[in-house]
C-alpha cells in the first residue's frame, strides 16, 4: 500500500470521526460551519477520492477507502451523532 495515499485516507477520516463526535481540533475555522458539515464535508471528500481512483487502487488500498466510508456513513446516520 502507498504510504501517502494511506496517511489521506486516515488523516481525513479522522477529521470526520471528531466531527462527528463534536470535537474539532483548534485552528478549525468553526464560523457558520457544524460539526454535522465539517463531518459531511470529510466524508463527500473522500467519496470523491474513491470514484477518481476506481479501478486504479491496489485491492487492500481500495478495501482501506470503502471500509472508511461505510464506518463514517453508517455513523453518520445514527441518532445523536453531532446534531443529528
Amino acid at each position: 500500500m502507498n504510504p501517502h495515499f494511506v496517511s489521506l485516507v486516515m488523516g481525513l477520516t479522522a477529521q470526520a470521526s471528531s466531527a462527528l463526535e463534536g470535537a474539532l481540533p483548534p485552528g478549525v475555522p468553526t464560523e457558520g460551519v457544524s460539526p454535522r458539515d465539517l463531518a459531511r464535508t470529510m466524508i463527500d471528500t473522500l467519496a470523491m477520492l474513491q470514484e477518481k481512483t476506481e479501478g486504479r487502487l491496489e485491492p487492500e488500498e481500495a478495501r482501506l477507502l470503502a471500509d472508511a466510508l461505510t464506518g463514517l456513513r453508517f455513523r453518520f446516520v445514527q441518532p445523536g451523532q453531532a446534531g443529528a
